[in-house]
């Protein structure tokens, strides 16, 4: 259909594949497509089907433009749109005599729409550049816990006692966790305590 294939060879073609087959075998009884099957999804699958091959080429050309003009502009966009409005302010008011005519008022009214545009684009850009700082400040500490964690793993191998306990065949894994908690002048654990009321 994507290709302005004609109706009938369309449906010989799909008749003859083995898979639409037992498709409809299974599921339609062994009938086969007819004209008007081909004709209702031309109009309805198909149809969404193309609109949204078109609607993901579209973003995907919107993508590569966007990376582009990032290149281009170091990631800046909203800053030369910026120094862009500022120069047109400062066309608008060059020589300007101090009179206010309708002429003026219309520029400087059209350039005050941009740039509450360009205003909420740079918000918009400095809530990302916010998140993002956010981000990478979680991202060090998260790895900072990590190193503190190992750091502390490693200061508890080194004492023999713990080294003795871990490693010890005679106590059952509930001896072993309560022997831990005690090396580290931790509470019994819920396990323990429940023996001991019990």
């Amino acid at each position: 259909m994507n290709d302005n294939e004609p109706g009938g060879s369309l449906l010989a073609w799909l008749d003859s594949l083995p898979a639409v087959q037992t498709v409809l075998a299974r599921d339609f009884g062994g009938s086969a497509i007819t004209k008007q099957n081909l004709y209702e999804w031309r109009i309805g699958g198909f149809a969404a089907w193309q609109a949204r091959q078109e609607t993901l080429a579209q973003a995907r050309e919107l993508m590569g433009e966007a990376a582009e003009l990032a290149v281009a502009t170091e990631g800046k966009l909203t800053d030369h749109l910026a120094t862009v409005l500022a120069a047109r302010y400062a066309s608008a008011l060059a020589g300007w005599n101090g009179e206010v005519t309708e002429e003026l008022r219309r520029k400087l009214r059209a350039l005050r729409g941009l740039c509450q545009d360009i205003v909420e684009l740079r918000r918009g850009d400095h809530s990302g550049a916010r998140l993002k700082m956010e981000q990478e400040r979680l991202e060090r500490e998260r790895e900072k816990s990590e190193e503190e964690v190992v750091a502390h793993f490693q200061r508890w191998i080194k004492k023999s006692a713990l080294r003795d306990v871990i490693r010890s065949d005679d106590l059952s894994d509930d001896e072993k966790q309560a022997r831990i908690r005690q090396l580290f002048g931790l509470a019994p654990g819920p396990q323990a305590e429940a023996e001991a009321s019990g």
